[in-house]
């Protein structure tokens, strides 16, 4: 093994626990003691925990393995998608316990309750979770270069989560891309374009016409490219907008996107009130302005693009308030996993007392608060990627801000016909405060302060 790989599995050893790191070194050796002979490689600089799902070898990077264990009394979390078994307390930490062979819809038997499960821990964007597999085999090192890409006829599972495929000693390891599982940061990207949703270059104030549309198509290209922001009739208004503030920030500067703290800087103003927290009283009091009446006894709701759940819960207590005698029920979803996982257990550090969330939550025993089981079942967390389609019932209220424009522009036309096809002829969407649908497309489009809504014509 070269130095680096030395130094990067070494550092890797130091941050897992005593036993976990005899248990890796036995599975390491298991080869040997099973009468096995160590296949002969040029450089091993690669080594992946192996494993069995449905009778085929899977493996993980070892890189990513936390520590692995045998575990069955998981915390049961009401609302959260069937592949989450519960949560689990490793030494203080609350963990997500997630079952592969569910989330790659793999056929199993009825899990027992309290059955022992086999348990792999992983390590992703500083967040961990415990995969739950058949059975865990051994450690293998391999060369890096015998990783071959992958393909579909080699596993049960989409090909988007497999990283590769290695063959050892006469088995054939699907390495599954667990980065592309449970990562937030990975999204696969299509930039094919519709005529519907085709790219207007406004022209700015001036003479300047043809490099004014020159800047703009370059600021398109660079928010596909390192933002995936697709500029499109869902958000063009607001970007040529941005870009005369944008030529006034950067003065004698390229006005060009050249970097992702270019795009992110350029973005600051797109994002709407409030996101990524619960919302505060004035957006809440303009949400509820703009919401009609509905004597429905029960009032469906879809949160697409929900992330740590902020925005469900937020939504819940405004209907609540809105809606008193009806029954609510909240879609929430996200092709998030690390989000989606979480949400359900959604906590604050402090609720001042003249919050209006605070009739709506309890404190737990080191202080934080979560909501109350009342609110908590008023939401059902659902991993789904919303290019898909999803067997929702026919919605009331569609709640989906800042979420269509980060679709290619195809997968922005699926999305709002979609919520055609969903929406109630009553019914009510709420984009983003810098989106709106395409002109002609048959929507109304209402403002209440923050609030953008859209109703069928």
């Amino acid at each position: 093994m070269n130095a680096s790989a030395v130094k990067r599995l070494s550092g890797k050893r130091m941050n897992m626990s005593d036993s976990a790191i005899r248990e890796l070194n036995r599975m390491e050796t298991a080869g040997g003691e099973n009468g096995e002979q160590p296949e002969k490689i040029a450089v091993i600089d690669f080594k992946m925990v192996t494993f069995s799902l449905a009778g085929k070898d899977y493996a993980i990077d070892i890189m990513n393995v936390k520590e692995i264990a045998k575990a069955g009394r998981f915390t049961y979390v009401p609302n959260t998608a069937p592949f989450v078994l519960g949560v689990y307390n490793l030494r203080g930490d609350i963990i997500p316990i997630i079952d592969l062979r569910l989330f790659f819809n793999i056929p199993t038997s009825k899990r027992e309750d309290d059955a022992l499960e086999s348990l792999i821990f992983i390590h992703v964007d500083e967040q961990t979770f415990g995969i739950v597999v058949d059975e865990i085999d051994k450690v293998v090192g391999i060369s890096r270069n015998t990783i071959q890409p992958p393909h579909p006829i080699f596993g049960d599972i989409n090909i988007k989560y497999i990283h590769g495929v290695v063959e050892n000693q006469g088995r054939l390891y699907i390495l599954l891309d667990v980065e592309r599982i449970f990562s937030a940061r990975v999204r696969e990207e299509e930039a094919e374009a519709l005529p519907e949703m085709e790219v207007t270059r406004a022209p700015l104030p001036d003479k300047k016409t043809s490099r004014a549309e020159l800047d703009i198509s370059f600021i398109r290209d660079g928010l596909a490219a390192l933002a995936k922001f697709h500029v499109t009739a869902v958000n063009e208004r607001w970007v040529s907008e941005r870009y005369r503030e944008w030529r006034s920030l950067r003065k004698d500067e390229d006005t060009q996107l050249a970097s992702s703290a270019d795009a992110e800087q350029y973005l600051e103003t797109f994002f709407s009130p409030d996101t990524g927290r619960l919302w505060g009283d004035q957006l809440m009091d303009a949400f509820i302005a703009s919401l009609p009446d509905n004597q429905a006894k029960q009032i469906h709701v879809w949160n697409v693009g929900c992330g740590k759940g902020y925005e469900s819960y937020s939504l819940a207590v405004a209907l609540r308030e809105r809606y008193p005698a009806s029954r609510i029920r909240i879609y929430a979803n996200d092709s998030d996993l690390l989000s989606i996982s979480n949400a359900p257990m959604l906590s604050v550090p402090d609720v001042p007392e003249t919050s209006r969330y605070r009739k709506h939550m309890v404190q737990g025993v080191n202080g934080s608060w979560a909501f109350s089981e009342a609110v908590r079942e008023m939401v059902l967390f659902e991993y789904h990627d919303c290019n898909n389609q999803n067997n929702v019932p026919n919605m009331d209220i569609i709640v989906s801000r800042d979420v269509v424009s980060f679709l290619n522009p195809k997968q922005q036309m699926t999305l709002i016909q979609d919520f055609s096809e969903k929406l109630k002829d009553n019914g009510t969407v709420y984009l983003g405060q810098n989106e709106a649908m395409p002109q002609q497309s048959g929507w109304l489009r209402h403002v209440n302060g923050q609030i953008i809504s859209f109703s069928k014509e």
